[in-house]
C-alpha cells in the first residue's frame, strides 16, 4: 500500500469514525466533522440549522466551509497543536489534524458555537454574500448557543487527543494491513512453488516408475539372453565332438590310403580334405565358444549393474516420497495461516 495516498478512511473506517465523532458531539453539545483534503468524510454532528440548512445549503457557503476546514486541519497540522479559528460564517470552530507518518491525512473539526454575543450586523453581510435570505439567517444565528472560550479550547484539547489517538491506531492498522499483504504475497508465492515442486516429483516419480519398467525388462532379456547362450553350450560341443570325429575318420582314411598304395591315392586327398574341414570347425567352434563366453561374462556384468541401478531407483522413490510428505505438509500449514 503506498502511503502516499493513504487517506483518513483507509485507517479507520467510516462507521467507526462516525461513531466517535457523535460521541464527542454529544458529549461536549457541539458540532462535529471529520474531513479529508477533498472535504467532509462523515455525515456531521449536531450540526445547527445556521450551518446546515442555511451556510452549506449555499454553494458559495459550502465551499467557504469546507475550506475553512482545511485550513483548520492544515493549521492545526502545522503547529502542533489544535487550532481554534472563526469560521467564514462568523462561529467558531477548531480543528485537529490526523496524522500519518508526518502526513496530514483528516482532520477532525468541531464548534458553531459563539464564545460571545454576535454582531448581527456583522451576520446580515455575511447573509447577503452567500446569497441566503438575512433575516432567516439572523433568525438560525440566534439559537446558535454561546459557550465560554475557555470551554471551547477544552474541546479542542479533547478533539485533538481523539485526533492524536486516531493518528496513532491508523498508523499500527495500516502496519498490519502492510504486514498482512506482505504475508499474503509470500503464502502465495510459497504456495505456488509448492505446487511447481510437488508437480516436478510427482512427475520424477513417473519417471522413476517407467525406469523401473524398462529395466525390469532389460532385465528380462538378460536373462532370457544368459539362457539363449548357456543352450549355445551344447551345440558348440557338439561341433567341438563332430571336428573330433571327423579328424578320426581323415587318419583312418589315410592309412587306409597307404594300405592301398597307389589305388588309394585319391582316397588320400580327401582325407586330408577332411581333417583339415575337421581342423577349421575345431578352430572356430573354440572362436564362438570364447565369444560366447565374453557375452556371458558381459550379460552377467549387465546383471549385477541392473539390481544396483534398481536399488538406487528405490532408494530414490522413497526419498522423493518422503519429500512429496513433507510438500503436502507444508501445503497443509500454509492454508491453515492462510
Amino acid at each position: 500500500m503506498d502511503l502516499n495516498n493513504i487517506t483518513l478512511l483507509d485507517v479507520i473506517d467510516r462507521k467507526t469514525l462516525q461513531g466517535l465523532q457523535d460521541a464527542f458531539a454529544a458529549a461536549t453539545g457541539m458540532a462535529a466533522l471529520a474531513t479529508d483534503d477533498t472535504g467532509p468524510v462523515t455525515d456531521g454532528s449536531n450540526f445547527t440549522d445556521f450551518c446546515m440548512n442555511l451556510t452549506r445549503k449555499s454553494k458559495i457557503g459550502c465551499d467557504r466551509c469546507n475550506q475553512c476546514d482545511l485550513k483548520g486541519g492544515a493549521e492545526a497540522s502545522r503547529t502542533g497543536k489544535p487550532a481554534v479559528y472563526y469560521c467564514h460564517g462568523g462561529l467558531m470552530d477548531f480543528a485537529a489534524p490526523v496524522m500519518l507518518n508526518g502526513k496530514l491525512i483528516g482532520s477532525l473539526i468541531g464548534g458553531q458555537v459563539l464564545p460571545e454575543e454576535p454582531d448581527e450586523e456583522k451576520f446580515r453581510r455575511i447573509a447577503v454574500e452567500i446569497g441566503v435570505d438575512p433575516d432567516q439567517y439572523i433568525a438560525a444565528l440566534r439559537k446558535v448557543k454561546i459557550v465560554p472560550k475557555q470551554q471551547i479550547e477544552a474541546a479542542a484539547n479533547l478533539l485533538y487527543q481523539m485526533a492524536n489517538a486516531l493518528s496513532e491506531v491508523g498508523y499500527q492498522r495500516l502496519i498490519a494491513l502492510e504486514n498482512q499483504h506482505r504475508n499474503d504475497a509470500v503464502t502465495k508465492d510459497l504456495t505456488e512453488k509448492f505446487a511447481t515442486i510437488n508437480e516436478s516429483m510427482n512427475n520424477v516419480t513417473s519417471n522413476i516408475l517407467s525406469l523401473e519398467n524398462v529395466f525390469a525388462t532389460i532385465k528380462e532379456s538378460a536373462a532370457a539372453s544368459s539362457k539363449a547362450v548357456e543352450s549355445t553350450d551344447g551345440i558348440v560341443k557338439a561341433i567341438e565332438n563332430a571336428s573330433t570325429q571327423l579328424t578320426l575318420i581323415g587318419f583312418n582314411a589315410s592309412i587306409e590310403a597307404k594300405r592301398a598304395g597307389a589305388a588309394g591315392a585319391g582316397f588320400n586327398v580327401i582325407a586330408q580334405e577332411v581333417r583339415t574341414l575337421a581342423d577349421k570347425n575345431t578352430k572356430q567352434a573354440n572362436e564362438v565358444e570364447n565369444t560366447l563366453n565374453e557375452i556371458k561374462k558381459a550379460i552377467v556384468g549387465i546383471n549385477a549393474q541392473l539390481k544396483t541401478c534398481n536399488a538406487e531407483i528405490q532408494k530414490n522413490a522413497e526419498v522423493i516420497e518422503k519429500l512429496r510428505n513433507l510438500v503436502d505438509e507444508a501445503n497443509a500449514q500454509i492454508q491453515e495461516l492462510k
